[in-house]
C-alpha cells in the first residue's frame, strides 16, 4: 500500500504543500516515506524509514527552495530515481506487481543491472517499474510497456525537469488532480488537498497519463483499456473518509453502505457501535437506518496504527489487540450491534467480541460491510494468501461461533452496488 503526492506551484516553494499533502496520505501505509524535489537545475531525492512528518521535520527542508516535488508514504522505500537515455526522473507507485518474480527475471534475462541490492529477492516493485518505463523512448512509452508485462495494476507519478508525468492503470488505485491560483496537484486522495488550499479538478481516468507543470495539466495520452475495474476497498475501507475519489464522497458511500446494512440485516439492539475508525461511517449509516442508538464503546488510542496496512503480521496482531481501549459503562447488559468495514483474518472481531463479553455484553451482533472475503487481494501486498481469510477456512456459521456472536451479517455485492453508485461489472470484486 502507499499514498503518492504532487505539487507543481506557478511560483513560490512547493515544500510546504507537498509536505502537508503527503502527510494526510499517512493513513495508506507507515513503514517508508520520500521526497523529492527539482532545485537548483537537478533533482534530488530523499527516503527515510518512519512517518513522515517525524523523519521530514521543517528544519530538515528550510534550505529547499523548489517549485515542483513529489512525496510518497509507502511500505517499501519510495520514490526511486532512475536515469536513462531520455533524462533522469523520480517515481513513486501506488500498486502491485502480481507477476514480480516473472518479470524481475525477464529484466535481468534481458541485461538490466540493479545497483545497491545484494539478491533478487531485495528489488521492490517500484525499481522493476522504472526499469520498464525507462528502456522505452518515453514516459508513454514506458506505460504503455509496462501494461503489456505487468500483472496488477497501479497509480504512478514521476518527477523530471520539465514537471510531472502521472498513470493511472485499470482503476483499482486512485489518483486526483487538484488546482489552486498558484498551482497543481495530483494525488492519491483528495484529502491532501482540503488544507493546503487545493480544490478538486477532477480524476485521473483510467489509461490516461497526464503531464502537469507550471503551465496546467495536459493528457498525453489515453490508452483504451480492454476492462476498467474502480478499487472497491477504498471506498469501504482504504481511503479516508474526507476524500472524494471518481465522484464518490468516501464518508458518504460508508454511511450508504450501513443504510443497506440496516434494510437488510433489521437487528433489535440497544446500541449500534463502529469498531473505528474505518468502522465508523458504516456505523453511522446503519444507526440511521435501523433508528437505533449510535454509540461508541471502544475508543481508538490517537497515537496507534491502523492494524491492516504494516507488512508484517506479529505487526497487525499487535496493533489489533492495543489500538482500542474499550468503555465499560457503555458495554455491561447492552445488546450491541458491532460494526465493522471488513474481516480478513478474524485477529481484529475476535479480540473485541472477546472483552465484550467479559465487560458484560448481553448479546453481541456483528454486521461487515464487505461481503465475505475468500481470496488475498491481487493488487495489494497485506493479504498475501488465499488461507488467510477467515471466511476461506469455515463456513460463515462456524465462524460466528468462533467470534464468539450471536449473528453475523454481510454486506452483498448489491449493496456495494448501491452505495457506490457503480454496476458490478466496474467494481473489483476478486477477493470475494
Amino acid at each position: 500500500m502507499a499514498g503518492i503526492c504532487g505539487v507543481v506551484l506557478k511560483e513560490g516553494n512547493c515544500v510546504n504543500d507537498l509536505r502537508l499533502g503527503t502527510f494526510y496520505l499517512q493513513h495508506r501505509a507507515q513503514d517508508y516515506c520520500g521526497l523529492a524535489f527539482f532545485y537548483n537545475g537537478k533533482l534530488t531525492v530523499k527516503t527515510h524509514k518512519g512517518l513522515i512528518r517525524q523523519q521530514f521535520p521543517i528544519s530538515e527542508l528550510i534550505d529547499i527552495q523548489a517549485n515542483m516535488g513529489i512525496g510518497c508514504v509507502t511500505t517499501d522505500r519510495q520514490p526511486v530515481s532512475e536515469l536513462s537515455k531520455v533524462g533522469s526522473m523520480i517515481l513513486a507507485f501506488d500498486g502491485n506487481v502480481s507477476n514480480y518474480e516473472n518479470l524481475k527475471n525477464d529484466l535481468l534475462k534481458d541485461g538490466s543491472s540493479f545497483s545497491g541490492y545484494k539478491s533478487p529477492e531485495e528489488i521492490v516493485d517500484t525499481v522493476l517499474i522504472a526499469k520498464v518505463i525507462s528502456k522505452e523512448a518515453s514516459f508513454v512509452d514506458g506505460i504503455k510497456k509496462l501494461l503489456q508485462v505487468m500483472k496488477g495494476d497501479f497509480a504512478i507519478i514521476a518527477l523530471t525537469e520539465k514537471g510531472i508525468y502521472a498513470a493511472r492503470g485499470y482503476g483499482r488505485k486512485p489518483l486526483v488532480l487538484g488546482q489552486k491560483n498558484e498551482g497543481f496537484a495530483i494525488s492519491s486522495e483528495s484529502n491532501s488537498f482540503e488544507n493546503t488550499g487545493f480544490k478538486v479538478l477532477r480524476d485521473v481516468e483510467p489509461g490516461e497519463i497526464v503531464f502537469i507543470t507550471n503551465e496546467g495539466i495536459n493528457t498525453v495520452a489515453k490508452i483504451n483499456l480492454p476492462f476498467v475495474r474502480y478499487g472497491t476497498f477504498e471506498w469501504i475501507y482504504t481511503a479516508h473518509p474526507a476524500s472524494i475519489i471518481d465522484g464518490r464522497q468516501v464518508s458518504g458511500v460508508r454511511a450508504k453502505m450501513g443504510k443497506a446494512l440496516a434494510r437488510r440485516y433489521p437487528i433489535n439492539a440497544d446500541i449500534v457501535s463502529p469498531i473505528p475508525n474505518s468502522g465508523r461511517w458504516h456505523a453511522i449509516g446503519f444507526a440511521q437506518g435501523s433508528k437505533s442508538p449510535y454509540s461508541e464503546v471502544f475508543v481508538r488510542y490517537d497515537y496507534s496504527d491502523r492494524s491492516y496496512t504494516p507488512s508484517q503480521q506479529s505487526v497487525r496482531d499487535e496493533e489489533a489487540r492495543t489500538k482500542l481501549i474499550p468503555i465499560k459503562s457503555a458495554i455491561e447488559g447492552k445488546k450491541i450491534i458491532l460494526v465493522d468495514d471488513s474481516i480478513v483474518r478474524g485477529t481484529q472481531m475476535f479480540n473485541r467480541v472477546k472483552i465484550l463479553r467479559q465487560y458484560g455484553a448481553k448479546e453481541v451482533h456483528a454486521v461487515i460491510a464487505f461481503p465475505p472475503l475468500m481470496h488475498a487481494c491481487p493488487y495489494g501486498k497485506t493479504t498475501r494468501k488465499d488461507k488467510d481469510c477467515a471466511a476461506r477456512r469455515m463456513t460463515i456459521e462456524n465462524l460466528r461461533k468462533e467470534l464468539m456472536l450471536d449473528s453475523l451479517n454481510y454486506g452483498t455485492v448489491e449493496d456495494l452496488e448501491e452505495a457506490t453508485g457503480f454496476s458490478k461489472d466496474k467494481l473489483c470484486l476478486e477477493c470475494i
